[in-house]
């Protein structure tokens, strides 16, 4: 956990990882939350290691579809529902944002997330989210987020197996 000191226009107030953990906990498409934001060393951004509930995209009935048609699920399928699950989490991402700008009445607030593990059964979408209570470009935020789920990737993330 980390805690952060800042100022919005209301005044100064404190927010720590734990509260925004607890918020991104509270939706009912993400299975996990684990904040991990003591592992970077970023002034006033948190991150949190992410796993999107696994029936929100359910590749089974699909496959059983094709299956029943005698079709086969080739690459650029599996390219569409991975530009589905994205879209599906920057929605969600934008919506947290707002939630956040609107708690907080922190207009600098930033989040922005990076998928870092998909298991073959495409139920299984792991991914790092970052927020950001500062002024930042969304391209160093990706950066940020890209660096941080790489590392959670090739197993420095503990929570999952």
């Amino acid at each position: 956990m980390i805690e952060l000191k800042l100022k919005n226009k209301k005044g100064k107030f404190h927010v720590n990882s734990t509260e925004i953990k607890d918020i991104l906990g509270l939706r009912q498409d993400f299975e996990y939350v684990q904040d991990i934001s003591n592992s970077i060393n970023q002034e006033n951004i948190m991150v949190f290691d992410c796993k999107l509930e696994e029936d929100v995209f359910e590749l089974y009935e699909i496959e059983e579809i094709l299956e029943e048609l005698g079709e086969d699920i080739d690459e650029e399928y599996f390219n569409v529902l991975f530009e589905d699950v994205r879209a599906y989490l920057k929605d969600a991402t934008d919506e947290i944002e707002a939630e956040l700008q609107e708690i907080y009445l922190f207009d600098n607030l930033r989040c922005f997330f990076d998928i870092y593990n998909i298991n073959q059964e495409f139920t299984d979408f792991k991914f790092v989210f970052v927020v950001c209570f500062k002024d930042i470009k969304i391209s160093s935020l990706s950066n940020l987020a890209q660096i941080v789920s790489k590392r959670q990737l090739i197993g420095a993330s503990k929570y999952y197996s």
